[in-house]
């Protein structure tokens, strides 16, 4: 169906078509899912990660009430609060057991299966989070609300909002002046979509439409299309960017106004603090101008009732009997005098006051070079501020779920972070003609060697993966310095036991000869890659690592935990690169690629300390 020109506006939230959509496409994905941990986006109020483990593999799942829900890429800011606790002591742990929409509303339910809970997402404007219990009752809101017809607090029973019930007679004035998706209460892009602006005003053929469309989606007739800046859908409109799927598409959409949004608000903040300073220094300006002023004008009658002093002792004279303080003018200069005073010991006065000024422009001065570096420190922090957005806000490939590295001559390696994600690699990646390693101690993570057709793995990109397999093993976290390393072909490794025999999950059994490669040192090189699009972090062998950047350093098993080796890490790295500002976005990337307790070994750098 063909799209009208009638202009959308930008879209703020998902619609009722959008979810359905969603749900359809995603429904599977989602169901039989583990929620392993929960956390709240950083620089966000109301926006929630839950991390899932699905069947061998991991995904984010972001809710925003009021706006979205999908499964993200994007490598989100995570932080803890104590909201978050009480949200982990509640579904931490449980599995989602069922995915629907309550009451064709932009309500999203999520069943658990311990103690049938529900986990509430409210898409509606001013929407909530709410964890109810099997009889509705609310564990936790996201928000505490307060409207005409129902109550957001703990312990109340939850109530959706109440349906409209829609006035025919205004739906059928609404159709008839053009105004059909405000009449039927429907996206504009849906009537757009449907050319209903086309349409018979009878409102019948009008619903079965909007009916149909409703069953075409539940019914996995999914187009997924992306207008920038605009809208996303889950149907085709003309000139829209075409998407594999929905769920990508929303993810897409959605992180450009949430990087919008935090940069709009992290500028906002700061902006509000620089005006505060500004109003300040011109203040401060426009006081040291005064007092030059002031300054310049008391030393000026100083010297001049000097340059006039026995003409200015006689008039004095004359009028003491008169009063203390006279105005005399002398030579058309008028000056305040006071008659108990010689003339001189009057411009002493006069320079006295000059001097205060002068001491109050010197502490004015000060102040306005304090407020200036206070200034400067803040602009640093806008731009660090927006480079953390950056560096923060960024694509995951599929492979981030695992560890993983790059070789020297461009092969992929993966690693399983668990029993789960080792039997998840090799079901999933492991090729006959790939090579699994893995290191010769009880507690290591399969590797895999993605290869790629008619090129040969050399006895280098083996090397490098063999340090990825040596450090995430066990012999990291107990100290030694070194470990032997196995590795074979793909069509070796299989999950079937010899009979009567059970392998744990994880484990693999491996036919044939093994290749060894014997005392690979626990070391491991951490570098930043500078980039168009921002600064990623890599980890591999020092040599792979050294042939993709000059900034790296080299860890092996120490005494320092992994915050404090983060820290000294980002240290090294930011007066390496004192250009790149927002280095610290990088600490829970960095930190999560550090095997345990660590000490830097090598640094490539050199800088002025």
């Amino acid at each position: 169906m063909s799209s009208q020109n009638i202009k959308l506006q930008r879209k703020n939230s998902m619609t009722y078509f959008d979810l359905i959509a969603w749900i359809t496409e995603n429904k599977k994905a989602i169901e039989g899912c583990i929620i392993d941990n929960v956390f709240l986006i950083q620089n966000t109020q109301n926006t929630y990660i839950l991390k899932l483990h699905c069947s061998g593999r991991d995904q984010e799942l972001i809710i925003e009430p009021s706006k979205r829900i999908n499964i993200t890429k994007y490598n989100y800011p995570k932080i803890s609060s104590t909201k978050i606790t009480e949200l982990r002591r509640l579904i931490r742990g449980d599995i989602i057991t069922n995915m629907y929409v309550l009451n064709k509303e932009r309500i999203l339910i999520l069943k658990l299966k311990r103690d049938d809970k529900k986990v509430i997402v409210e898409l509606l404007p001013r929407g909530v989070l709410v964890i109810a219990d099997k009889d509705g009752k609310i564990l936790f809101a996201s928000e505490y609300k307060e409207f005409k017809d129902r109550l957001i607090r703990i312990g109340e029973i939850y109530k959706p909002p109440p349906s409209i019930e829609p006035n025919i007679d205004e739906i059928e004035k609404l159709i008839k002046k053009g105004n059909i998706a405000k009449g039927l209460g429907i996206p504009q892009e849906v009537a757009n979509y449907l050319s209903l602006q086309d349409s018979t005003p009878d409102i019948n053929v009008i619903r079965e439409k909007i009916r149909n469309l409703e069953i075409s989606i539940i019914n996995g007739e999914i187009k997924p299309c992306l207008v920038e800046d605009t809208t996303v859908v889950p149907f085709y409109l003309d000139g829209c960017k075409e998407y594999q799927r929905f769920n990508d598409a929303i993810d897409d959409y959605f992180y450009t106004i949430t990087q919008k949004e935090l940069s709009e608000k992290t500028s906002k903040k700061i902006s509000e603090e620089k005006q505060k300073i500004i109003a300040t220094i011109k203040q401060i300006e426009d006081s040291i101008k005064d007092y030059e002023d002031k300054e310049n004008n008391y030393r000026q009658l100083g010297n001049f009732i000097l340059s006039k002093a026995y003409e200015i002792d006689q008039l004095l004279l004359n009028n003491r009997a008169k009063s203390k303080k006279v105005k005399l003018n002398v030579d058309g200069v008028e000056i305040e005098l006071d008659t108990s005073l010689s003339a001189t010991k009057n411009a002493m006065r006069f320079f006295d006051e000059a001097k205060e000024y002068k001491r109050k422009i010197e502490r004015a001065l000060k102040s306005l070079e304090e407020l200036k570096e206070k200034l400067a420190k803040i602009e640093k922090q806008e731009i660090e501020k927006q480079n953390e957005i950056k560096l923060t806000l960024r694509k995951k490939e599929w492979y981030e779920k695992y560890r993983w590295s790059i070789s020297r001559s461009g092969y992929l390696i993966i690693l399983g972070r668990d029993a789960s994600q080792n039997e998840s690699i090799v079901k999933k990646y492991l090729r006959d003609k790939d090579i699994f390693l893995h290191a010769d101690i009880i507690g290591a993570p399969a590797t895999i060697i993605i290869t790629q057709d008619n090129k040969t793995i050399s006895e280098e990109d083996i090397y490098d993966a063999a340090v990825m397999a040596a450090s995430y093993s066990k012999a990291w976290k107990v100290g030694l310095a070194s470990v032997d390393i196995f590795w074979v072909l793909g069509n070796q490794v299989s999950k079937s036991p010899p009979s009567g025999e059970y392998l744990n999950k994880g484990s693999f059994m491996i036919y044939g000869k093994k290749n060894f490669i014997k005392n690979v040192k626990l070391q491991l090189a951490i570098g930043l890659i500078l980039s168009e699009n921002g600064v990623s972090v890599i980890v591999g062998s020092e040599e792979t690592i050294s042939a993709k950047t000059k900034y790296y350093v080299v860890i092996a098993p120490g005494d320092d935990d992994k915050e404090r080796i983060t820290q000294k890490i980002i240290k090294v790295f930011s007066r390496a690169l004192p250009e790149i500002n927002g280095l610290n976005a990088l600490k829970t990337e960095i930190e999560d690629k550090i095997p345990g307790k660590s000490k830097i070994v090598k640094t490539s750098i050199t800088y002025n300390s």
